[in-house]
């Protein structure tokens, strides 16, 4: 596995092709991070068009946000509908210099036999959501990585899970301005506790709840969900749920906790001095959080009890806290997309 970065010292200009399920303006941290690498792809002079389905009726098949041309397909879970659709397109995908898959590589299989020797890169963001993971899962990566011409796997936890051979690991950037004050930000007493993220068991919902209600109980604490999910009734009943939003740094710089489970929310909040915490419930997710190049700087826990003590022993110590926010901010200062696309500038040479 590489670990250098790359600096893009060449004035060669690509025409790069996205594959994302699903893009702008839908909320997730696949999402983000692919419009994210392919806006500053195209601020450092490159062309990039992104194929997605039209996840709302109401979208425009063609649209150009932030320099990059989003191509939408008809919304369909039908593999050969996709297919169908996007061989319509197939003169688009000739012309590109890269074709980078965001998870569905399987989008390009059509055209893994039109041009045999087209280079195809993919970037693994996450798991099924199943714990052991089944061996068809494990199976598909696999041959997903074999037909790819080379992979960024989104944290240290796939290769071990999947057995993936990793070109690159990545945890993703922090867009936020940075700002030098965590010191300032923790000096009012905590308020609240906001977590961020999807409401679904796969997150470890179940277990967030009890330590929440503790929470509640012990310290008086109000709590605030920022997201969505089948569990969004059970979450009610502990706190406000927004739903998702565009922004989630106006949450990030209440007087609160961020509880949070994916790496790029994570990173934010650590970049804005927020003390984070983080639970998991199978060993995939402690990979997941503790591999993470940042894991010193976040409360990782395994229970609802354990979560509960780690919040009652940041209530405490001011100074600490403060110390570990000024520690945590620098290392989340490096943590930018610049960085990230030096990867993919490595990966596609």
């Amino acid at each position: 596995m590489e670990s250098k970065y790359y600096s893009n010292t060449s004035n060669t200009k690509m025409n790069i092709i996205f594959f994302a399920k699903y893009y702008f303006p839908h909320i997730g941290g696949v999402e983000k991070h692919a419009r994210e690498v392919a806006e500053l792809l195209v601020k450092k002079g490159h062309q990039v068009s992104v194929f997605t389905l039209k996840h709302e009726s109401k979208l425009t098949d063609i649209e150009t946000k932030g320099g990059v041309k989003i191509l939408r397909l008809p919304y369909s879970e039908n593999k050969f509908s996709i297919w169908k659709n996007l061989l319509q397109k197939k003169h688009l995908i000739k012309k590109a210099d890269i074709i980078h898959c965001h998870d569905v590589l399987f989008w390009y299989l059509p055209f893994k036999l039109l041009y045999f020797f087209k280079k195809v890169f993919v970037t693994f963001h996450g798991w099924e959501g199943k714990y052991p993971i089944p061996f068809k899962y494990k199976f598909i990566r696999k041959i997903n990585e074999i037909l790819a011409s080379g992979n960024i796997c989104i944290g240290d936890y796939l290769p071990i899970h999947y057995g993936t051979k990793a070109n690159f690991i990545s945890y993703g950037g922090v867009s936020f301005p940075w700002d030098d004050r965590p010191t300032k930000m923790m000096s009012k007493k905590i308020n609240q506790i906001t977590f961020i993220g999807r409401l679904e068991k796969d997150l470890g919902l179940p277990e967030y709840f009890k330590a929440l209600n503790k929470i509640k109980r012990k310290h008086k604490l109000k709590v605030t969900f920022v997201g969505d999910g089948s569990l969004k009734k059970q979450a009610k009943k502990i706190g406000q749920v927004t739903g998702f939003v565009k922004d989630i740094k106006p949450y990030l710089k209440t007087n609160s906790f961020v509880f949070a489970s994916s790496y790029l929310t994570i990173l934010e909040a650590l970049s804005i001095g927020r003390p984070v915490f983080a639970l998991y419930q199978n060993q995939l997710k402690k990979d997941y959080l503790t591999k993470f190049t940042g894991a010193k700087y976040i409360n990782t826990s395994g229970s609802a009890d354990e979560l509960l003590n780690q919040v009652t022993s940041n209530l405490q110590g001011e100074s600490l806290k403060a110390l570990k926010a000024r520690k945590a901010q620098k290392f989340a200062k490096i943590q930018t997309w610049d960085k990230v696309i030096n990867i993919y500038l490595k990966l596609w040479k």
